[in-house]
């Protein structure tokens, strides 16, 4: 109880979302059951001339339901009671904030990468991953997240650039995207690339030179924030891929970057826990184990991954190591 004061686990949540990434940017929802299903997109409705004194034709649209079925991860430091006595720092709150940051990366990992397929899947080509073994994606076999949809669901959602970064590789995700692309509120669509690839993006002719792109020119600035009015946010959780879009066992084969391109309108996160923070102290060991834990669902809202249009995977782009 030490361990836990009153409102940490909350003060850890907040935490958590704000050093996430992909998180912060999607709709959450909490989930009073698991699985919980949530309303899809409304069908469209017809609109009908009126004439006065007679009644007007009405349509009843289509309706339908996507499940968040919640998928739960857990993660535990051991600490002796000497080893607290004598560190340097104290130790509580250092693995605190550790697994909060692990915890930030976790979720959007989960978000961006999941799959569960466990042989041959996106994030480890080539290898049978199991939850129990650690360092091979064991971790993303839960629900099949953002990536996963235009990579292996609506393949028509992916471009293999099979070439250098350029202006027209974000302009032709936009197209994938179609009327998805119009934001409804700003920062509904937004574009998430590989470190690597965010950094050649400052090189970029249409963003480097002050006479192009202006007083945030990349070249004076050193960053870029967005690419046409568009959010470009990096995430490190995003990997470098091999050409034909997939994480291979050999690292070495890793060498080509892709950009995600999505309408973060059309995706629902769930929890049906948050962020839990527990400590289990075991005396006879003279041991303290500090846990963190969460369930969390992800769902797309047409209800329909084989024909969403909604986001969009560029790959295959060289010269980005």
């Amino acid at each position: 109880d030490e361990l836990v004061p009153t409102l940490e686990a909350g003060e850890l949540w907040l935490d958590v979302n704000l050093i996430a990434v992909v998180l912060p940017l999607m709709r959450q929802s909490p989930m009073p059951s698991n699985p919980f299903d949530i309303p899809t997109q409304f069908g469209a409705v017809n609109w009908y001339p009126t004439t006065e004194n007679v009644q007007s034709i009405t349509t009843t649209p289509s309706t339908g339901k996507t499940t968040l079925t919640a998928y739960g991860l857990k993660a535990g430091v051991p600490f002796s009671d000497e080893l607290e006595e004598d560190a340097i720092v104290a130790l509580a709150p250092e693995i605190r904030s550790g697994m909060a940051r692990d915890a930030a990366d976790v979720i959007d990992d989960v978000i961006l990468n999941g799959d569960t397929t466990a042989n041959n899947n996106i994030n480890h080509d080539g290898v049978l991953i199991s939850t129990s073994t650690p360092g091979k994606a064991h971790f993303l076999l839960g629900f099949d997240g953002l990536r996963h949809l235009p990579f292996v669901d609506n393949t028509a959602q992916r471009i293999r650039v099979a070439g250098a970064l350029a202006n027209t590789t974000f302009n032709n995700l936009m197209l994938k995207l179609g009327k998805y692309a119009a934001p409804q509120t700003r920062g509904d669509v937004v574009f998430i690339a590989p470190v690597n690839v965010a950094i050649k993006t400052m090189q970029l002719a249409q963003v480097e030179t002050m006479e192009k792109y202006g007083p945030r020119a990349t070249i004076s600035a050193g960053e870029i924030s967005s690419i046409y009015g568009t959010p470009l946010l990096w995430s490190g959780l995003l990997k470098l891929v091999d050409t034909t879009g997939a994480v291979r066992s050999a690292s070495s084969n890793n060498t080509t970057g892709q950009i995600l391109a999505l309408n973060t309108s059309q995706w629902r996160v769930g929890f049906k826990r948050q962020i839990t923070l527990e400590p289990d102290r075991e005396p006879g060991k003279s041991q303290t184990t500090l846990y963190v834990s969460f369930r969390i669902a992800l769902a797309e809202r047409t209800g329909t991954r084989s024909t969403a249009t909604h986001t969009a995977l560029a790959y295959d782009i060289s010269s980005v190591t």
